[in-house]
This record gives C-alpha cells, sequence and structure tokens, in this order.
C-alpha cells in the first residue's frame, strides 16, 4: 500500500489547526485549545512549532500529533514529550509511534521524559516500542502541626497527623528568593546531579520567572559549610479557603534536600500552609524522610491532591515515562504543573 501521509514539523501557521485538532479530539476546554497566547508560549520554539504533526498527502488533514518541551537547544538536549494524539478515525496501524520516532530522530535527546503518560494506551507502548522506564509519580508531603482544620488535604487517620520531627541543626541551610537575573549565576555555582534533566538557563527563566498564568518562588540554597548552591522552585496553591505549598523543581545537589526541615517549618509557620508536598520520581525516600517529609501511601490514611484545576480532593496517581531509570524527575518537568 502506498503511503498517503507525510509527518513533518509544523509551521507556525499551523497553530489554529493543531488548536482546533486539540478541541475536537482531546478536551474542548483545554487551555491548548483555547488559549492562543499560551499555546505560543509552550510551543514556539526554535521557528517553528514544538510539534510534529502526520497529515494527508491530498488535504493536508491533521492525522496526529505530537508535542515536545525541550529543555534547551536541540538536537541533543532533554526532550519532554507532551500531547500525543492520533484521529480517533485513524486506520493507520501505530500512526502515534511513528510521529513520536520522527519527533525524536529530529530532536535527538540526551534524555528523555513525560508526566502524566496515560497508564492505558501510552505506557504500553512506551515501553515496548522505546524500552522507557515507566511507574508512578511518589508524592511526600509534611503537615501543619498547628493546622487544627484542613481543607485540602483530609486528614482520614488523625493518628497520622504527627508533630513536626525535631530538627538537626548541625547542618544549617541558607536560602534566599532570587530574581531571574540571578539564575545564571545560581547555575555556575550549582553542583548539578547527574540525574537531573539538563535545564539552561534561558529554559529555567522562561519555565519559571516568565510563565504567564503560574507565579513560582525561586529559592537558592545552600549548607553553610559549602560554597555549592541549588535551586528550589515552588508555587503557592490558594483553595478552599486555605493554602499549601508545591516543590515543583529542583536543580543542584540532591543530597541538599535532607535538610528542609527548619525551611519547611518557617515557610508553613509564616504563611499558614496546611502542608508542603512534593512530586517526584527517582529520590530515595530516606533523602526526604530526614527533612520531615513521609511519602505518600494509599494506607496512610492522607489525601494529598494532585488536581486544582479543578480542584479533586482525592489521592491522584500520576504515572511518568523516562528515557533512563535513574533520571530523577519533579512535578515541574515536562508539562506536569500547568493549567488544564
Amino acid at each position: 500500500m502506498l503511503r498517503n501521509y507525510t509527518i513533518s514539523q509544523a509551521s507556525n501557521d499551523e497553530q489554529i489547526k493543531i488548536m482546533a485538532f486539540i478541541e475536537k479530539y482531546w478536551k474542548s476546554n483545554h487551555i491548548l485549545a483555547r488559549d492562543k497566547k499560551f499555546f505560543q508560549y509552550e510551543f514556539l520554539g526554535q521557528g517553528k512549532l514544538n510539534f510534529f504533526l502526520a497529515k494527508t498527502l491530498d488535504s493536508n488533514k491533521i492525522l496526529a500529533i505530537q508535542g515536545f518541551i525541550p529543555y534547551g537547544t536541540y538536537p541533543n538536549c532533554h526532550i519532554c514529550g507532551v500531547i500525543s494524539l492520533v484521529h480517533p478515525n485513524s486506520k493507520i496501524p501505530m500512526l502515534g509511534v511513528e510521529v513520536m520516532k520522527k519527533m525524536l530522530e529530529f530532536t535527538k535527546p540526551s534524555s528523555y521524559c513525560g508526566i502524566g503518560t496515560n497508564p492505558k494506551t501510552m505506557i504500553p507502548l512506551v515501553k515496548r516500542f522505546f524500552g522507557r522506564s515507566t511507574g508512578i509519580m511518589d508524592q511526600f508531603y509534611i503537615l501543619n502541626s498547628d493546622v487544627k482544620d484542613f481543607k485540602i488535604a483530609k486528614i482520614l487517620d488523625k493518628r497520622n497527623h504527627l508533630a513536626l520531627p525535631k530538627f538537626d541543626h548541625s547542618q544549617k541551610l541558607k536560602y534566599k528568593l532570587i530574581t531571574k537575573y540571578d539564575v545564571n549565576n545560581a547555575l555556575i555555582d550549582a553542583e548539578i546531579d547527574i540525574r537531573l534533566p539538563k535545564k539552561t538557563c534561558s529554559y529555567l527563566i522562561k519555565r519559571y520567572f516568565e510563565n504567564p498564568k503560574y507565579t513560582y518562588k525561586c529559592f537558592k540554597i545552600r549548607l553553610t559549610e559549602l560554597k555549592k548552591t541549588s535551586l528550589l522552585i515552588t508555587r503557592e496553591i490558594v483553595c478552599n479557603g486555605s493554602k499549601a505549598l508545591r516543590i515543583i523543581d529542583f536543580i543542584g545537589d540532591i543530597k541538599i534536600l535532607s535538610y528542609l526541615s527548619k525551611w519547611a517549618s518557617l515557610e508553613m509557620k509564616i504563611h499558614n500552609y496546611e502542608y508542603i508536598d512534593l512530586l517526584s520520581s527517582g529520590i530515595d525516600a530516606s533523602i526526604l524522610n530526614r527533612s520531615g517529609f513521609d511519602k505518600n501511601l494509599k494506607s496512610s490514611g492522607i489525601i494529598i491532591p494532585n488536581y486544582f484545576d479543578p480542584f479533586i480532593r482525592e489521592n491522584v496517581d500520576i504515572y511518568y515515562e523516562k528515557s533512563e531509570e535513574d533520571l530523577i524527575l519533579f512535578k515541574g518537568d515536562a508539562d506536569g504543573d500547568r493549567p488544564n
């Protein structure tokens, strides 16, 4: 059978067609289907849109789309896969896999990840055809022991509302808020774990300081006896008349996450947060346990929500895929932290 379609990177003037495809076959009120400026913020890349499209040869009709987010200049940077979608009436076998292969051949990623991967449709495919490591993101949390009436979290078993652990002050953590003008110097001074996806200064500034929808705080942190710094990115959640803090991303020495107790305690006290949570993959639980964070288990009797747009007061599993098993991911990777 002659191939009656083509696969190529999307041009800028195909944005409306892609948005219409998302609206019709993904979700009608999705932000990427209705917000032109946010779509451009997310996907306007190196002269083109960061999408690969399968289109009919005769009518140029879209058959499948594959979006991606680069952490630097491609080829040979970290790439995140986002928005994989095939026309529901397509009769072309494995078309979505073909489009993804084309995108990977073009971008030649140094490492790769996806967050929010569909466990029924995509997880089996990426394991089979791309050898991805897959699983469910780990969620860690630390509760504010001064809060008695939780409106975001839900304490099903009151015995699990434990007081904060005693702080270990043997190694003191220094931290301060920084602006986008400080990011480059902070990265120069950082000792970054090789298991973290490499993120350029321009990517971090665009992602966290110029985001049109979310407001983030970036802390430069280090232990007092060390010169090397790390970056901790957070986002405040306001919901049901209450507040919580989410650790969205981290760039630096993973071991420093063992020394967040005092920082976490002060943040919760000053801002009256119900809790602080962190979504990740690839971090040894003992590192965060030493900072007073517990892993959210189904048997814990505690609900720490993951969905806020709209708010769903449930524990929700977030699936991931990554190119290397030891690659460390956070909620801020891929499109794991964007409005729906």
